[in-house]
């Protein structure tokens, strides 16, 4: 009990330092996904590790932080080297996601028309360009799928190294990887296969908890088979179509063609479906932690039970 307790504890925490860094420092540095993908792309030394160690690095770091943390616990039981593990461990989880990469780039949208001439009916005039507003729609359904479904999915099942560890390998591609390297995941998966198999259920889990968030039940056969098929773009960008019944895009393609254009309005909508979609998700993690917790062996620490 007392170590879904911390599971949970460390999942909350680490929102609320993840929010706490938006407040004050913005968006990771350099266009880096992630404050942990930004760290792997400052580390010199990870640079110079061949592509398998440099996957592995990262987790085996994640490793002896939590194994230092479960050191400091265990001098000061019940007191502040309790907390200074979750502390620790919640400071590592925050830095393997970005909750408000969706909601940054759609209120740099929102301050746009905020200050756009309105029209005789009180609307932006800004806001009359419906494939600016397509193609900002369908980032903002796509944005859990790419910041926070995966590390939190790995979290749930895997804990906190598992976290870092997923979070490390969609770090690590494309540059870091050296020239002609597709990246060192393909040292030890093959792309076409594993890694493609993880991203379509990770694309899956956020496009169903956006459809969860609008409470569709009414899905026809045209509108499932879109969802399945997806036009080629990612299923999040799909569901969002289907969720508003508005016209989409994702670079430049149309989702959902037949359906009207959206406005100013759909577009409010389509921000409060991506906050519901994102609560929906956390609840999620936190009841997977929760559930799977129940089914593991008990850890054991100098032979003794955690405490119940």
């Amino acid at each position: 009990m007392r170590r879904t307790t911390d599971r949970l504890t460390i999942f909350a925490l680490a929102l609320i330092i993840q929010a706490a860094l938006q407040y004050l420092l913005g968006p990771p540095p350099d266009g880096r996904p992630t404050w942990l993908a930004w760290a792997l792309s400052k580390s010199r030394h990870l640079a110079s590790l061949p592509p398998r160690l440099r996957v592995f690095a990262p987790f085996a770091a994640s490793a002896v932080s939590i194994r230092a943390a479960a050191l400091a616990e265990r001098a000061r039981p019940g007191g502040g080297g309790r907390a200074a593990s979750i502390l620790i461990q919640a400071i590592l989880l925050a830095a393997t996601f970005d909750a408000w990469r969706g909601l940054r780039a759609s209120d740099a949208v929102q301050r746009h028309l905020a200050s756009a001439p309105l029209d005789d009916d009180g609307r932006p005039v800004a806001a009359l360009d419906s494939e600016r507003i397509e193609a900002e729609i369908g980032r903002l359904a796509n944005a859990p799928s790419e910041s926070v479904v995966g590390p939190w999915a790995a979290y749930a099942a895997f804990d906190l190294s598992g976290a870092v560890a997923y979070a490390a390998v969609e770090s690590l591609g494309g540059p870091m990887a050296g020239p002609g390297a597709e990246g060192p995941l393909t040292a030890i998966l093959d792309p076409r296969r594993r890694l493609v198999s993880v991203r379509r259920a990770r694309d899956a889990i956020a496009a169903a908890a956006t459809l969860a968030a609008r409470g569709r039940s009414d899905l026809q056969p045209p509108e499932l088979e879109e969802l399945a098929l997806g036009s080629e773009t990612p299923i999040p960008v799909t569901a969002m179509s289907v969720a508003l019944d508005r016209r989409t895009s994702w670079n430049g393609r149309a989702v959902g063609w037949q359906r009207p254009a959206p406005d100013i309005d759909d577009f409010s909508r389509a921000r409060r479906l991506h906050l519901k979609a994102l609560g929906l998700l956390a609840m999620t993690a936190a009841g997977v932690v929760a559930v799977g917790d129940l089914f593991r062996p008990t850890p054991t620490s100098n032979g003794e039970e955690w405490e119940e």
